[in-house]
């Protein structure tokens, strides 16, 4: 009875090679191998087949019946082999073929959807994950390696480059936006194409809160300040959804980044400051240690979207 379980890959690789190249001596150094030890493992092959795969005598060397049918069964099974390497090499790359990337409202309501489109065209293998988190958390992140790449405010990466804690993190200019007033939809300012900052005074605040948005906060409170007031806040909201809920129902106005005007919330109005509004930096930040093809690749796909856009 045939020991098939003792039979080797190899073995298999060495009779097809014999058979294509013709030879033993061809086929030796195709292999790159001593012809002495072909020849055992051949004969070792036949032993525990218990048939011949060769028929020695005949020139050009031909196969018994019983041999081609075992080349051709060979053929099949190395083949069968090599596909399912490459399907596991496939699949550990798979798993290895993660992005882990921070974002921010401003980003998610902008340019991010083009952005993944456009990388899912080109690398449908690798997966994208996505953490919505504040600044000062995408920032912490990538500087313990637990994010791949962040989207946030410059101001934000300036703040911490200053203090000279940062010098690991480079960044790419992504997007400019300025900010806007957002009003209910049956406020008296509605349907003005823009509003001086002056008269809104008077006026109810929903902002976020100066915890979590120090800078944006910031940067409101300094516009509203060359315009001679401060804002009256009647409510924080951390979500930009939710302080477009509550200006809808009329509890006060905002000042927010001008990407909100992209998202369709009935009830409210977005309108024009007068004034020069400060403008707002979006940057893509990543480690410059972090070596990764994949980054790169993502890298060069914002380029081709900012370049576009």
């Amino acid at each position: 009875m045939a020991r098939w379980d003792e039979i080797e890959l190899l073995q298999l690789q060495y009779a097809i090679a014999v058979y294509d190249q013709q030879g033993f001596n061809n086929a030796a150094a195709y292999l790159g191998i001593d012809q002495g030890f072909l020849s055992r493992q051949i004969k070792l092959l036949e032993k525990r087949l218990e048939f011949n795969i060769f028929q020695r005598r005949a020139r050009p060397l031909q196969l018994t019946n019983a041999g081609s049918e075992f080349l051709q069964a060979a053929r099949q099974i190395i083949n069968q082999f090599k596909q399912t390497v490459e399907l596991g090499q496939r699949l550990n790359r798979a798993e290895k073929e993660q992005l882990n990337i921070g974002i921010n409202t401003s980003i998610a309501n902008s340019i991010l959807p083009d952005i993944l489109r456009a990388f899912r065209e080109q690398f449908p293998t690798v997966e994208l994950m996505l953490y919505e988190m504040a600044s000062y958390d995408q920032i912490e992140k990538l500087q313990h390696q637990q994010i791949d790449l962040g989207f946030f405010h410059l101001h934000n990466l300036n703040n911490i480059n200053n203090n000279n804690d940062n010098d690991v993190l480079t960044s790419k200019l992504i997007l400019q936006e300025r900010l806007v007033i957002v009003l209910p939809k049956n406020h008296r300012f509605a349907e003005r194409i823009s509003i001086k900052l002056e008269e809104l005074r008077n006026e109810q605040f929903i902002l976020p809160p100066d915890h979590l948005l120090h800078n944006l906060r910031e940067q409101i409170n300094s516009l509203c300040a060359n315009a001679g007031f401060q804002p009256r806040v009647r409510q924080e909201a951390a979500w930009i959804s939710t302080v477009l809920s509550l200006v809808a129902g009329g509890m006060g106005i905002s000042l927010l980044p001008a990407n909100v005007t992209n998202l369709q919330r009935s009830g409210v109005f977005y309108c024009e400051i007068q004034e020069q509004s400060p403008v707002l930096e979006i940057v893509a930040v990543w480690r410059n240690d972090h070596v990764s093809v994949i980054l790169e690749n993502f890298l060069d796909v914002i380029e081709n979207i900012v370049e576009i856009s």
